[in-house]
């Protein structure tokens, strides 16, 4: 299975505001690499039994020794990626379903807040770990996928929900200090939306994140756009992290108001202003912070790839109309970047 085109038609279809279509497919991703990781666990377990005996001890240090050597290989096996790509799909698909309970109503109230937790502290722990040699033997010590045959059947969570709920405050100080810091915010939406807004967890996790509604209101109109585009055509380097923070200002408002979010209208290119083209296709490229123009062509090369009309083929009519509508934006965007910072 192609994980990264799956996952990246499920993001699509989540900024949309289709949750359950985007569920389905990051619930597709997921179960395929925890079935990998379950199916090495079985095979090394299988080994120890056999071959090591019944020292519990001597099993788990095999374990902990051969753990990612195996599931390396497994993912080469499986979807032709190595350790880092499938931690960061596996990265990408946990937050991208997370999101879509802490943003649908009906998701969140469909399961229990200790798998949700649990989940939380899943990507909590992926993202603290991602780029080591030790992630993977750190998700298996919070988590047992049972698997039928080479297939995820469900998945065993080792930690009760008091301790998820502690270790999950610990983590949001690592957290905040990370490209990964709307998890934080992701919790708060979740814990709004099932009704746990006044909780010591709820308040713990809110003065992790800090006042952003409050510093960052505002209307983005308001800005002088002519300034800054005056400042980004002078300089390679330029930033969009003002335009970030109202977009934290926004999911800030969906959890203290508790409304449930609203999907994103058409952008009117018209209409808009020097700034709010800039804050948009920003966006449609997944642009933060500082980059170069070399970043810009970068990132363009990375999604225009993702929805190809021949990677989309044969995944049905209606995500290949999806898929033409998100390459029609990134062509939009990128024709936009190459006039205003002559790329």
């Amino acid at each position: 299975m192609n994980l990264v085109k799956v996952r990246g038609i499920a993001d699509h279809l989540r900024l949309a505001g289709k949750y359950e279509d985007a569920l389905h497919l990051y619930d597709t991703v997921r179960e395929q690499i925890w079935g990998a990781l379950g199916s090495v666990q079985n095979e090394l377990a299988t080994f120890s039994q056999t071959f090591l005996g019944d020292s519990l001890r001597t099993s788990v240090q095999f374990k902990n020794s051969y753990s990612q050597q195996a599931v390396s290989n497994t993912f080469h096996k499986w979807f032709s990626l190595d350790l880092d790509q499938t931690c960061n799909e596996f990265i990408f698909s946990t937050y991208g379903r997370l999101q879509c309970y802490s943003q649908s109503l009906y998701l969140c109230a469909a399961v229990t807040t200790d798998i949700i937790l649990s989940e939380f502290l899943i990507l909590q722990t992926l993202v603290l770990n991602a780029g080591t040699d030790n992630w993977v033997n750190s998700v298996y010590k919070l988590a047992t996928p049972n698997i039928e045959g080479e297939r995820m059947k469900k998945i065993r969570f080792t930690l009760p929900e008091v301790a998820v709920r502690k270790i999950i405050v610990e983590n949001a100080e690592k957290i905040k200090k990370t490209d990964w810091y709307n998890i934080n915010i992701a919790i708060l939406e979740y814990m709004t939306n099932i009704g746990d807004s006044t909780s010591e967890f709820y308040n713990s996790i809110s003065r992790v994140v800090g006042p952003y509604s409050h510093k960052y209101r505002g209307n983005p109109r308001s800005q002088d756009s002519a300034g800054a585009d005056k400042q980004g055509a002078k300089k390679e380097k330029f930033s969009y992290e003002q335009y970030e923070r109202y977009e934290k200002y926004e999911r800030f408002e969906r959890f203290e108001k508790r409304t449930q979010p609203q999907v994103e209208e058409e952008f009117d290119y018209a209409k808009a202003t020097e700034y709010e083209r800039a804050k948009h296709f920003g966006r449609v490229l997944g642009l933060s912070g500082k980059v170069t123009k070399s970043t810009i062509k970068k990132r363009y090369l990375e999604l225009i790839a993702k929805y190809h009309p021949d990677r989309v083929d044969d995944l049905g009519d209606e995500l290949k109309v999806l898929a033409e509508k998100k390459t029609k934006e990134l062509n939009a965007a990128y024709e936009w970047m190459k006039k205003k910072y002559d790329l």
